[in-house]
């Protein structure tokens, strides 16, 4: 964890961070795992014995996932919304994913989509965005969403309050562990993402990420994308590692839609915990 977060708005348009089981929902646990089973019994009637099996079994697995993330995010849910068609219908579409893909479909990543999308906190484009992005992620490879969530981490979200440029040696850590697997993204797997509405890709947009961070993190009075890099090299190699290879796959060809925010967005929580997608979908 990184801490207390407050969110705020910086020069660049990035996000800035302030460093610092029960559950009723209308359903009981058994009839969100009925209701999930009776969602693929209508979308897949007629499903050869093998294949009915291996389906519900994967369906299982995910209602086993969605209860975990509504129980984990209880005290922030909007029980009514649980009637919404669009609810239902957005849990529809995650079942047949899962049903189809098992582990392939991403079922953390829905299932913490559909506990964003009965938030309390919300807002109508942030509830059709997120509609939209349980649709989309089981397009996705594990990598994919990871190259999101690192274009994410990078391009939109700044940590203030940090006591010195050594405070991003952590920040670097954890997102690391959320990036790593998008490092080195095949051009093919970049336009996918596109095509999957996630992101648009421009091959011929470039920057200098140390020179636009220096000014994002102008509070440590360090001027100039050199300047800026020598400090990371001795006081957060981690942070540095991370735009080395930003700098090397020149992720600035990647502009993330409200879509692949969502997702990246969705992953980026399970390691820092939960974030408020207001800040960015409004």
């Amino acid at each position: 964890m990184l801490g207390d977060k407050q969110l705020q708005s910086t020069e660049g348009g990035a996000t800035a961070l302030q460093a610092g089981r029960d559950i009723n929902i209308g359903l009981s646990v058994s009839e969100v795992r009925e209701l999930c089973v009776l969602f693929l019994r209508e979308n897949f009637p007629q499903l050869r014995e093998e294949a009915r099996r291996t389906a519900e079994e994967q369906v299982r697995a995910f209602a086993t996932t969605l209860e975990n993330r509504l129980a984990n995010e209880a005290a922030t849910i909007a029980l009514e919304k649980f009637r919404e068609p669009d609810v239902q219908a957005t849990i529809n579409d995650a079942v047949q994913a899962s049903a189809r893909k098992g582990e392939a479909a991403n079922p953390e990543i829905l299932s913490t989509l559909i506990a964003e999308r009965v938030a309390k906190q919300t807002n109508s484009f942030k509830d059709i965005v997120l509609s939209e992005a349980v649709h989309v992620v089981p397009r996705l490879t594990g990598p994919q969403i990871a190259l999101l969530s690192f274009v994410h981490a990078v391009r939109s979200m700044v940590y203030q309050g940090l006591p010195t440029v050594g405070g991003l040696e952590r920040v670097g850590q954890i997102a690391l562990l959320f990036s790593a697997a998008g490092f080195g993204l095949s051009e093919p797997q970049k336009q996918h993402l596109q095509y999957a509405g996630t992101a648009s890709v421009n091959n011929i947009l470039g920057g200098d990420i140390f020179d636009i961070q220096s000014q994002e993190y102008k509070y440590f009075g360090i001027t100039g994308g050199a300047p800026f890099k020598e400090a990371l090299a001795s006081n957060a190699p981690s942070y540095l590692q991370l735009l080395e290879q930003f700098a090397k796959d020149n992720l600035f060809t990647i502009n993330l839609t409200s879509v692949g925010q969502a997702i990246a967005l969705a992953n980026v929580s399970k390691y820092v915990g939960r974030l408020d997608y207001t800040i960015w979908l409004k």
